[in-house]
């Protein structure tokens, strides 16, 4: 298939997450610097806003509702389209009208707060069928009858209404009975969320979204791929930094998706550099350069002075979610030299590693110190000065370890227990290395025995 001209036409940030959601404050910043960051669209879909998922039919209290519609007079004033989204898949029964009249009457209001793109989603729900099985193709069916229905309903009440669907399997490209009964009966006019396209990577939050993978989600269901992307979201562990610069994504999704929508960390200022990343990306994919951007929003983000202190740590906090060893995508532990098999019968490879890693980690002993004594924006430092004091034990803990046993002392298996003890936190814990970097030093530990 010859590749030939853009027909991306949703390019922004989807708040569809679980846990915190944003404050009204940081949803307004979003929206007045969109446009700096080619974007164009917000949409609203926190999970864990009740009136959004299992409250769906229930009208949003007036407090509420008056943060929608500033929201939507800042989104017109810097001409980004504002969406609301629904996830009615819970509870919604399509074979009764009362439901659909219900939802009907939730989304009227924002009708006429100006919204004209609506996203329905059936995703994380609780299913009892097999995707490719017949009970997977009656599923389908009843979905898109449903979304069928809620397009015919709405275009009466907005005739120029447009339309997203999430499937409850919205993790492939390839095919399934489910799937391919769903794109075949859904009505054209919607869009279908998809979340991963590759095979090699995981589906939910992949580290790659290739080219080839979004042609192929066409080529098996004649429709264009509109991409929830995972890319930094970290929901289901609030303690860890995710702050790789954007990255991963084929140089013709502009050419092949009519949507791309991030869905980022729940901690708002954090996204700053990784959303101008993403709009250089969105200008220009073929062009873009992720070490290059980053550096440059960072600039802008910590100040020139402490620029160079955010690349470290987004060299050591990487987006590794779902990331397998030897995969080569962004593992927080390729920092490091990677750990042979058998090293405990070849002292000599034993000791050249560990001055390895001991040369590597002996820098940032102090980076904590010199992070704590560099000028940046109040709120940029005080969040992010905990993962400054982790990387510093981590090095220090490393190195201490590393000197134990390339002295060849006798404690050197309590040498291992005391890195374990101080880098091998619980999950619990309110702020946590990489999981990467701790399975580091547990291989590490190993070598002590």
């Amino acid at each position: 298939m010859e590749i030939m001209e853009k027909i991306l036409r949703y390019k922004g940030v989807i708040e569809g997450f679980y846990g915190p959601m944003w404050r009204h404050e940081e949803r307004l910043h979003l929206i007045r610097h969109m446009r700096e960051w080619n974007m164009n669209i917000y949409i609203y879909s926190p999970r864990n806003d009740p009136y959004h998922r299992f409250c769906w039919n229930l009208p949003y209290p007036a407090q509420e509702m008056k943060n929608f519609t500033e929201l939507a007079k800042e989104c017109k004033r810097n001409g980004i389209e504002f969406s609301y989204a629904v996830s009615p898949g819970s509870s919604f029964n399509p074979d009764d009208p009362q439901c659909r009249k219900a939802l009907i009457r939730k989304l009227k209001p924002f009708i006429e707060l100006g919204c004209k793109f609506f996203p329905v989603f059936y995703d994380d729900i609780t299913v009892s069928f097999g995707f490719d099985t017949a009970e997977g193709e009656k599923q389908a069916e009843r979905q898109a009858k449903t979304m069928n229905n809620i397009v015919n309903d709405m275009v009466k009440l907005s005739p120029n209404a447009r339309f997203l669907f999430c499937p409850t399997q919205y993790m492939t490209a390839e095919k399934s009975r489910y799937l391919c009964r769903l794109h075949a009966i859904l009505d054209r006019r919607v869009e279908t969320v998809v979340t991963g396209v590759d095979p090699d990577t995981d589906g939910v939050c992949p580290r790659t979204f290739s080219d080839a993978g979004a042609k192929r989600y066409f080529e098996n269901f004649g429709r264009r791929p509109f991409f929830w992307d995972n890319f930094n979201v970290r929901d289901n562990a609030l303690n860890i930094l995710h702050w790789s610069p954007y990255s991963g994504r084929g140089a013709n999704l502009d050419k092949l998706c009519t949507g791309i929508v991030l869905n980022p960390q729940n901690h708002y200022i954090l996204n700053i550099p990784i959303f101008g990343c993403m709009g250089d990306y969105l200008k220009n994919p073929r062009k873009y350069n992720p070490q290059k951007s980053m550096k440059k929003h960072l600039e802008k983000f910590m100040g020139q002075q402490a620029a160079p202190l955010g690349m470290i740590l987004s060299k050591w906090f990487t987006s590794e979610w779902f990331a397998g060893k030897g995969s080569g995508f962004l593992l927080s532990e390729n920092n490091l030299p990677p750990i042979k098999e058998k090293l405990k019968s070849h002292a000599n490879a034993r000791y050249a590693l560990l001055k390895e890693i001991r040369k590597r980690m002996v820098s940032l002993c102090n980076f904590d110190v010199h992070f704590e004594n560099t000028p940046m924006p109040t709120q940029v430092a005080a969040s992010l000065i905990v993962y400054a004091h982790l990387l510093s034990e981590y090095a220090k803990a490393m190195v201490e370890f590393c000197d134990t046993v390339l002295r060849k002392e006798k404690n050197c298996k309590e040498a291992g227990r005391r890195l374990l003890e101080r880098v091998d936190r619980p999950e619990t814990e309110c702020f946590r290395l990489p999981f990467s970097l701790i399975a580091y030093a547990r291989e590490c530990a190993k070598i002590a025995d």
